[in-house]
């Protein structure tokens, strides 16, 4: 007699004159073959089994079917994802991953599952037992407000026997109102914000298409969130067309911590500036300024908030360039003449890759000097403001004839370092300021 192992050395054999076949043309068939070949004897799984001994199925539900597969120590390991399933009649129903979908009609089907050249076949029974019942069930009565719960249903039919069938979930009364929902009706998944008290029904369609309704199930959502934090997966600093996920988790009387996000209200200060995709918590920052905008980002979920500060700047820059007072083209020169003031600007200019044209510059972290003076240049008789570039000349400044000083600028960040732009290069610029009599 053939051991087990020597069995599975020779399906591997097989195994690899499929893949010769398929290397020269073979079917997907020989592939999957091929496929769980290789992972049979990688896990070393030497016999396989239906789990399900009932077949059952409603014309208009469906059924989750599970192979097992299990190795010479008897381990075993579900195989519904690897496996190759078929049904003798196809026009009956769909099945994927051992799930079973029925087509609504009735007659006789089976099921074939294969493995690694093992294979199990089934009888599946199909229905048209009459829907007389529904009974919600939930197994505790209750959840933490702010948190997501499954509910289960029992249905019973014509011929006492209980099936997966397709149900409507919803809400027949809420106090407060709007304080829970099933996202799908077609789901018995149940998200609340807010504490209270709420009554659900199941209900399906029998054979004539009449609603047949479970009774109310009363259910409590509990106010036991304690506290709510807020975090964001990308700096608090965000350019203008960056995106990051913020995470609200909420802590419990009962010491749990679990994530929220989808349950709490999620709203910017500042739409125009961040936006905030409330489904899954992406907030994107839509519109920033040079200095950055604050846009407070605010998390609630049955009265509990926390609040982010998110600073939404404009893209990196590429370059600035001192600029006149009254033009936008970049200038080598200006002048001034005693008595008299001049305010010079910054152009800055991003990647062409934003789309966004050169502005002037707007920020207050700016260092702005006169960096280099002729002989006979008084210094008490002139002010300059570093931070706007504002030069004013005292009338009582005498001079024989013009002079040229040099007049420079640089953008800080907030550690009053000079900004590095996109290119890797200091944003600063020098102009030569004329000082005419």
């Amino acid at each position: 007699m053939r051991s087990k192992g020597l069995q599975l050395l020779s399906a591997l054999a097989l195994g690899a004159s499929a893949f010769t076949l398929i290397s020269c043309g073979g079917g997907d068939g020989d592939s999957a073959r091929v496929a769980q070949t290789v992972d049979a004897s990688k896990n070393g799984i030497t016999t396989i089994k239906l789990a399900d001994t009932s077949s059952s199925v409603h014309i208009q539900g469906s059924r989750q079917f599970n192979l097992i597969g299990a190795d010479a120590n008897g381990k075993e390991i579900n195989l519904n994802n690897k496996a190759s399933w078929t049904l003798s009649d196809p026009s009956l129903g769909s099945i994927k991953n051992g799930l079973f979908k029925a087509a609504g009609k009735k007659a006789p089907l089976q099921l074939v599952v294969s493995y690694a050249g093992m294979s199990r076949s089934l009888d599946i029974a199909l229905t048209d037992a009459n829907l007389t019942g529904i009974t919600v069930k939930h197994p505790t009565g209750s959840v933490d407000v702010c948190k997501d719960t499954q509910f289960t249903a029992d249905t019973v039919f014509s011929d006492g026997e209980s099936y997966d069938y397709p149900l409507t979930w919803k809400i027949t009364s809420s106090n407060p109102v709007n304080i829970a929902s099933f996202a799908d009706t077609n789901v018995p998944s149940l998200s609340t914000s807010k504490n209270g008290v709420i009554k659900v029904v199941a209900s399906g369609l029998d054979n004539d298409k009449k609603i047949v309704p479970s009774p109310e199930f009363e259910f409590n959502i509990l106010s036991n969130l304690t506290k709510l934090s807020l975090s964001s997966n990308k700096s608090l600093e965000m350019r203008q067309g960056q995106t990051a996920t913020v995470t609200a988790t909420g802590e419990y009387k009962d010491g749990s911590s679990v994530n929220i996000t989808k349950n709490v209200s999620l709203t910017s200060s500042n739409t125009s500036a961040l936006t905030v995709n409330k489904t899954t918590g992406v907030i994107t920052a839509a519109a920033g300024t040079i200095s950055g905008t604050d846009v407070n980002l605010t998390a609630n979920c049955d009265g509990t908030t926390e609040t982010l500060i998110i600073k939404v700047l404009k893209p990196e820059l590429l370059k600035m360039e001192i600029v006149g007072q009254t033009s936008t083209t970049s200038t080598e020169s200006i002048s001034v003449s005693v008595g008299g003031s001049v305010e010079p600007r910054i152009k800055v200019s991003y990647p062409t890759s934003t789309g966004i044209d050169p502005e002037i510059y707007s920020g207050t972290n700016t260092l702005w000097e006169i960096t280099s003076t002729p002989t006979g240049y008084d210094s008490s008789k002139v002010t300059l403001e570093s931070k706007t570039g504002k030069v004013t000349i005292s009338s009582s400044m005498i001079i024989e004839s013009s002079m040229i000083v040099t007049l420079s600028a640089k953008l800080l960040d907030s550690d009053n370092k000079v900004i590095i732009g996109s290119d890797g290069s200091e944003l600063k610029d020098t102009i030569q300021l004329t000082i005419n009599r």
